[in-house]
């Protein structure tokens, strides 16, 4: 392989698409500490960005790199899907330098960490390496909380409501405001909605390697009913930011983007893993769209600040 071409299959095997979860989390956070407390600073937002995204695509290597090794992705390729490209198997990394590359990327992301309890304080530190944690927990022995049932809750927790509150948190210098956590709530509802989404795809490969999955647990009828509430709370969650003041009233209109969501989420709503199979290609727009439904409501929330910050809008 060209060097030229090695260069791509890495920066593919990061999962791009995905890394909007970080972008749109860090982003809305900062943004929200410029809105309510006039504090911004670009520096530490950069630093929190790159830890961010350095984190999130560590992770993601190192979640492919134990889906590989248990067999759940080889099964999953071998049934003719495929909702993102994998490292090992489509673009041709070793597994050795996949999983060395997920850990090198964390201990970046926890480097940058330090450097931000330097300049704002130690307890920015222990929530970063709580987030590091739960991202190994999430697929790595002994906890595998992703074959346990647990990784689609606590994914959409640490990528969500911590990672808003901590990019919060880093601009004003103190984690003692909690509001952010329901601000950031929208986010991680959306994350769980994908990773859902992801695992029903990969239904009859997790059953055969007893990697027990949300969608596994709940089985296909009783999962519309998880994708439902997480939808409900998703948009309830932006209702009540909006109406308690933690974001501009103007912001309720991302109230708009519901029936975008419910469209998205609609195979998942089937209660079946036939019609989730045949459905295959439009479930993956969840994730895999042109543009994403969590970066339109980043784009509508921020503008709704500017609104209310320099014209004056409530």
């Amino acid at each position: 392989m060209h060097v030229d071409g090695k260069l791509r299959a890495w920066l593919l095997s990061f999962s791009p698409v995905t890394l909007t979860s970080a972008f749109s989390s860090v982003t809305l956070g900062t943004a929200l500490a410029w809105y309510d407390m006039g504090r911004l600073n670009a520096i530490l937002y950069l630093v929190t960005l790159g830890g961010l995204l350095a984190a999130q695509a560590g992770v993601n290597l190192i979640h492919d790199y134990h889906d590989y090794r248990t067999g759940v992705d080889t099964l999953y390729r071998s049934s003719g899907f495929s909702h993102r490209l994998h490292p090992i198997l489509d673009l041709g990394l070793s597994p050795s330098s996949v999983v060395a590359a997920g850990y090198a990327l964390t201990a970046a992301a926890l480097g940058a960490a330090a450097y931000l309890a330097l300049v704002v304080g130690i307890p920015i530190l222990v929530l970063g390496a709580i987030g590091l944690f739960l991202g190994a927990a999430y697929s790595v022995p002994p906890l595998k909380l992703h074959y346990r049932g647990l990784g689609e809750l606590v994914a959409g927790l640490a990528m969500g409501p911590l990672v808003v509150w901590g990019s919060y948190a880093v601009q004003v210098g103190s984690l003692s405001r909690l509001y952010p956590l329901l601000v950031g709530t929208p986010n991680g509802a959306f994350v769980f909605l994908i990773l859902m989404g992801s695992g029903a795809l990969e239904v009859e490969a997790s059953r055969a390697v007893g990697k027990k999955t949300v969608v596994l647990l709940l089985g296909a009828r009783r999962t519309k009913y998880a994708a439902l509430a997480a939808v409900a709370v998703m948009y309830a969650a932006l209702a009540a930011s909006a109406l308690l003041g933690y974001l501009p009233l103007i912001s309720i209109a991302s109230l708009a983007l519901l029936p975008w969501t419910l469209r998205l989420v609609d195979p998942l709503l089937s209660g079946s893993e036939e019609e989730v199979r045949r459905r295959w290609r439009e479930l993956r727009r969840l994730w895999a769209g042109p543009f994403s439904v969590r970066l339109v409501l980043l784009a509508v929330l921020l503008a709704s600040m500017v609104a209310a910050r320099v014209m004056g809008i409530p």
